[in-house]
């Protein structure tokens, strides 16, 4: 009889996986531009992998979790190889150390992970750890050794070339033009041997800062961390545990519940979040200054303050002035929303007993605003401002100019600002997604911290209070996704940083200065489709296993299932 044949048995999202990485290479085999599209590819290809994770995203221990298929570790790998040679053809190290850093914890002796990690750390100057990693790739064989060997000859002609090119210029710069004094014969011989070893010493000096002149690394993204309800605890807040702190709610619920529930809840709770992580003490008459731009505001719907008012007991008065810096654009014919540079009368939008919240709104630029408003000393000067989902750089040079003096003047005064930009996140129930921040995030980001040098206290987090706006590619587009609390800081110079001065630093570093655009909404059909089938046979095995799915599921399955 004819001996059974055995299918492998199928793995969810291998072959979509297999498809993105072979359109990656595709790509990158073209160069140029098309190398950012290839490493695009092949994260999609990582997030259609329904196996666990890339490294350190689990919460659980190791020995509770299952063995990896070898055929998806054998992709993961070829992934983030790929992804460490395209950062390297973007200049981008440190990414490339991280991405073989990741496969280094798969397969400890992976010849290729340690070369382009020693390649890397070459490119950064960082020597001695490239010392070391050579020397972990030397102990993994011949292959090996060879490599180790070769990488050490080219550093070693690379400072020699990099002595080199200095050594006339510090041969002059070493020179005395001063007449010599006569010495003696039996002195000349060691005075000589000093003054060439002087030399020595400065040529191999000179040779190490010319090899890190040369190394022009790309910005990277800072990491964002999610938030942690532990850290939004503080004796000034009462939260509503049961309500704030659901993941019925504010994860699971997205998408579910009706929209204006998280529109007039969300703002206002980030507000209290930010104050939790950045420790933001609030006096009894409270003035915040929520900064917009409402070309780009997802809704329009009035948050409900006092939801605030609720939890922040010592708040007896809250005043907000909405401020929309967005450039508004001429409609022959048609009469402006509200009148610009003119303060609306405030009005009331939330009490709870005799503390009240009201809300007074003013379209123009921010100095435009502490211009006209000069007379009203409780309004002008905020204790926080708010920028609510506000694009850093806007649709153009004069809107970045209007942004930046904004924050000039907010630290001039000594007022944190509260930064909330959108995002993508998962979708509830639907198939595991990596977050990631796009462009116009980065661009923000970039802007704080490469133009204006400014402190993010405690780092940018994924928000937990945000409002679900419509379907992305893979997930929901939300409002208010990341959050951060910027110090007040002026520049050295006591100037306000120019536009141009903030471009041109943002262009050293790689940063590209893009005009805003408008998130797509509409998703892929057939990618959709795909992947939803994907993920609908994914659920099946499980049910078929007795395992549940969703908020029906322990925390502990729901870490499993959303690797």
């Amino acid at each position: 009889p004819k001996a059974e044949v055995v299918e492998p048995p199928e793995l969810p999202g291998y072959e979509q996986a297999a498809h993105l990485k072979d359109e990656g290479n595709e790509k990158f085999a073209r160069g140029g531009d098309f190398v950012q599209q290839a490493m695009e590819s092949w994260v999609r290809a990582l997030d259609a992998l329904c196996a666990p994770g890339r490294a350190g995203v689990s919460m659980e221990p190791a020995r509770s979790k299952p063995a990896e298929d070898p055929r998806i570790q054998e992709l993961r790998v070829t992934l983030l190889l790929n992804l460490a040679l395209g950062h390297k053809q973007l200049r981008q190290w440190r990414d490339s150390v991280s991405h073989c850093d990741e496969v280094l914890r798969i397969q400890p002796e992976n010849v290729k992970a340690l070369y382009r990690k020693a390649d890397a750390l070459g490119e950064l100057c960082s020597w001695k750890e490239a010392e070391e990693v050579t020397g972990q790739l030397e102990a993994t064989g011949e292959e090996g050794k060879k490599l180790a060997t070769q990488k050490r000859e080219e550093w070693r002609r690379r400072r020699s070339t990099a002595a080199k090119q200095q050594k006339k210029m510090w041969s002059a710069a070493l020179t005395d033009p001063a007449p010599k004094a006569e010495v003696k014969e039996e002195d000349e011989e060691p005075r000589e041997k000093e003054e060439k070893e002087k030399k020595e010493e400065k040529k191999e000096e000179v040779a190490t800062k010319v090899a890190k002149a040369e190394v022009v690394e790309r910005w990277v993204p800072p990491k964002v961390s999610a938030m942690s309800v532990f850290d939004l605890r503080r004796p000034i807040i009462e939260w509503d545990e049961k309500e704030d702190f659901n993941d019925a709610i504010w994860r699971h619920g997205l998408g579910r519940r009706e929209v204006s529930y998280y529109q007039t809840r969300a703002l206002p709770l980030t507000l209290l979040a930010a104050s939790g992580l950045a420790e933001l003490d609030f006096s009894s008459d409270l003035v915040v200054h929520c900064l917009l731009d409402g070309n780009v505001a997802p809704f329009g719907k009035p948050h409900d303050w006092s939801t605030f008012l609720r939890r922040c007991p010592g708040v007896r008065s809250l005043t907000v002035v909405y401020i929309d810096i967005g450039i508004v654009p001429e409609q022959p014919g048609r009469e402006p929303a509200m009148p610009y540079g003119t303060l609306l009368r405030p009005t009331e939008e939330g009490r709870v007993g005799d503390r009240v919240a009201r809300a007074a709104r003013f379209l123009g630029t921010y100095r435009q605003f502490r211009e006209r408003c000069r007379d009203l000393p409780g309004l002008v000067v905020p204790q926080v401002a708010l920028w609510a989902d506000v694009p850093l750089y806007g649709f153009n040079d004069a809107d970045f100019a209007v942004r930046l003096e904004a924050l000039d003047m907010l630290s001039e005064a000594g007022v944190p600002s509260v930064i909330t930009q959108g995002a993508e996140v998962s979708e509830p129930g639907g198939p595991p997604m990596t977050q990631r921040l796009d462009d116009h995030t980065i661009l923000a980001m970039a802007i704080l911290r490469l133009g204006l040098a400014a402190k993010v206290v405690n780092g940018w987090q994924w928000n937990r209070f945000i409002v679900p706006l419509d379907q992305g590619e893979h997930g929901i587009l939300a409002a208010h996704a990341l959050l951060a609390v910027v110090a007040p800081a002026r520049s050295k110079s006591g100037k306000p940083p120019s536009a141009s001065a903030v471009k041109a630093r943002l262009r050293q570093r790689g940063v590209n200065v893009t005009p805003y655009r408008f998130s797509r909404s509409l998703r892929n059909e057939a990618a959709e489709k795909k992947r939803r089938e994907q993920w609908e046979a994914f659920s099946k095995h499980l049910e078929q296993t007795g395992r549940k799915i969703g908020p029906a599921a322990t925390p502990e399955e729901r870490n499993l299932q959303a690797m």
